[in-house]
């Protein structure tokens, strides 16, 4: 178990690569390039969505090819960011992309049920630290991009990510993890079936174990539906941040190209003391007042950002934002799954999906504004986001409630009725 961890750990880290690294150069890139920004949002676009397109795929492409070569080709694919080295027509990046973003769906969605499948005592630990090692390979590129443009040499970024894929994909592929674990990974069309019911209802069982809302409680679909709406605005704020921020602090605080590439690493470094503290805090206050804090303090945050101030301000405040917004996508699964008892991996696997949708459209509408208005519209548009999504979450609170009285008064017409 602790070699397939390790393993999993080292693919978040090259999702998270590839997920920041477009954001990451897109002030060289559009330079390079000679493109404006809305060229730079249809570029984000299509990577997600190609990301979505991986998370969607990825079950059927299990089905077909099994575990260990889906999360191959996924790091194969992913090694397709090697091609901007060759400097491609600018037609020509838009499938390379798009390549990398399905990589990064199909490695993420596949080694994410792994672990879950494999860690069955501690599920929740193991999945921890995956999203840690996320967030340090987020990190990390940004501080390499502004290393390098600092360098002169910004588009060696792309073969450093693209060759530490196809290594990984050599490791991955002869790599065994124990009898157990290399049989479920390259079993039969008909084993799958019977053993991955198992850990989906385990998987259930305890997410709605430790929700605050009953088990027993009738599927709510509106709740689902605004949290789902929830995941749409977060995929597309998150996406929004990494891929514009840079451009921003550029425009509007006047820093330097190398400069203004940390601030994706400073928004970052708050999500990892975030997600350090998310279990606890969470736990400790409960999921509701947890999501409505978070969502609250990103959009003060965010706010904040838009108004303007100088270089160091900005810095404090990408920090925060990234520390507010570190559990939102974690708790707000969790929080999700207990309006649809019995049902989390449908949940789970259209939440995510959503949130890919959110990641592929709003950015297109951020680089639109970026080239129409001036850059603060921009920044108030995320703030706005995620204002829609503590509005949505008070609505859950009220269909929640609304439920429960129509459960009640059919209760009482039920009662009355009885001879």
């Amino acid at each position: 178990m602790k070699k397939l961890l390790w393993m999993g750990c080292l693919c978040y880290v090259l999702t998270g690569f590839t997920l920041v690294i477009v954001g990451s150069m897109l002030p060289e890139l559009l330079a390079h390039y000679g493109k404006g920004y809305s060229s730079g949002g249809l570029l984000v676009f299509v990577q997600f969505v190609g990301l979505l397109v991986g998370v969607l795929g990825m079950p059927a492409l299990l089905k077909i090819a099994g575990r260990r070569r889906t999360v191959g080709l996924g790091l194969v694919f992913m090694s397709a960011e090697t091609l901007f080295l060759a400097s491609p027509p600018w037609a020509l990046t838009m499938p390379i992309v798009f390549l990398a973003g399905c990589g990064a769906g199909l490695v993420e969605s596949s080694i994410g049920s792994l672990i879950l499948h494999a860690a069955k005592d501690r599920p929740a630990a193991a999945m921890s630290k995956l999203e840690v090692t996320f967030g340090a390979g987020a990190l990390a590129m940004p501080t390499l991009v502004a290393w390098l443009i600092a360098q002169d040499a910004w588009i060696a970024a792309f073969p450093v990510l693209g060759l530490s894929a196809l290594l990984l994909a050599a490791v991955w592929m002869p790599m065994s993890f124990g009898e157990e674990l290399d049989r479920f990974i390259g079993k039969s069309r008909g084993e799958r079936r019977v053993r991955d019911e198992q850990p989906s209802q385990a998987a259930g069982g305890e997410g709605e174990g430790r929700s605050g809302i009953a088990a027993g409680s009738r599927s709510n679909g509106t709740a689902f539906a605004l949290c789902a709406l929830f995941f749409l605005l977060y995929g597309g704020s998150e996406t929004s941040f990494i891929h514009f921020m840079p451009s921003v602090f550029i425009e509007d605080r006047e820093a330097g190209t190398s400069v203004a590439s940390l601030v994706v690493s400073d928004y970052w470094i708050g999500m990892i003391v975030g997600r350090a503290l998310t279990g606890l805090l969470a736990d400790r206050f409960g999921y509701y007042r947890f999501l409505l804090v978070s969502s609250a303090g990103a959009a003060v945050a965010l706010a904040a950002l838009a108004v303007g101030g100088g270089l160091a301000g900005g810095f404090v405040l990408a920090f925060f934002v990234g520390l507010f917004m570190s559990g939102l996508f974690a708790i707000a699964l969790i929080f999700a799954n207990t309006q649809m008892p019995g049902q989390t991996d449908r949940s789970t696997s259209l939440l995510m999906a959503v949130n890919g949708l959110g990641g592929a459209l709003l950015p297109y509408l951020a680089g639109w504004t970026m080239e129409t208005y001036p850059v603060r519209v921009t920044v108030w548009l995320m703030a706005a986001g995620m204002g829609l999504m503590l509005a949505f979450l008070v609505l859950v609170r009220f269909a929640t409630f609304f439920s429960k009285v129509g459960e009640w008064y059919t209760g009482v017409k039920k009662w009355r009725d009885v001879p």
